[in-house]
């Protein structure tokens, strides 16, 4: 009955110590997504037009230019820096 009871304490220990890593991974996420949506969504109204959602095939591309931003974040991050920030 003791050993059970340590087996439990052990394992909620060890599973609880992750919540604040995937809390913390969870919301960089969030703002990366944030972060390549609007880039994307700027990107295109750059290149094909202010009404770029209108036309399908424009539209159409948004996604591709999300997985773009996120397959760069980094680089991006600091190239669009402000002064003294780091994106690491």
């Amino acid at each position: 009955m003791l050993l059970k009871r340590i087996k439990i304490i052990v394992l909620s220990i060890f599973f609880l110590s992750y919540l604040p890593i995937y809390g913390a991974q969870s919301k960089l996420l969030k703002e990366k997504n944030a972060y390549c949506n609007r880039w994307a969504d700027r990107f295109l109204s750059i290149k094909d037009g202010p009404n770029y959602k209108k036309n399908k095939i424009s539209a159409k591309k948004i996604p591709m230019y999300v997985e773009i931003c996120k397959e760069n974040y980094k680089e991006l991050r600091n190239y669009y820096k402000k002064p003294g920030e780091s994106y690491e």
